[in-house]
């Protein structure tokens, strides 16, 4: 699975990069919204993880430009962030978010549950 991970916390993204890459998976990290929405358009990823509180552009209005833009508008997009409150969750999956993934969260099950999220959205 080709990740694109959008993190600006550094060892947050480390963290992260380090649990995905164990698992087998290509990633590639950015630190804000404007830098994944670039890296988005550049090269094909299986899924995006944004967080929602970072420079330059948020994850709420990212997310919504990724799905406003026929090239990458299919992109699957999980929100991983500390923003657990019911009006955040929501907001994120009216924009298009496939589910969210709330931090602290247990980085050997990370992978296991960004498929659960994926495959339950599918279905």
């Amino acid at each position: 699975m080709k990740v694109l991970l959008a993190e600006d916390e550094p060892d947050i993204q480390l963290i992260t990069r380090l649990a995905l890459e164990d698992a087998g998976c290509s990633v590639v990290a950015v630190s804000d919204g404007q830098a994944a929405l670039d890296s988005a358009q550049a090269e094909p990823f299986d899924v995006v993880l944004l967080d929602i509180m970072m420079p330059r552009i948020d994850g709420f209005t990212a997310c919504a430009r990724l799905h406003a833009d026929p090239q990458t508008r299919d992109l699957p997009v999980i929100f991983l962030t500390a923003k657990s409150q019911e009006p955040e969750m929501q907001r994120g999956l009216e924009i298009g978010a496939r589910g969210y993934i709330v931090k602290p969260f247990d980085v050997f099950s990370l992978v296991d549950r960004i498929i659960d999220i994926l495959e339950d959205r599918a279905a």
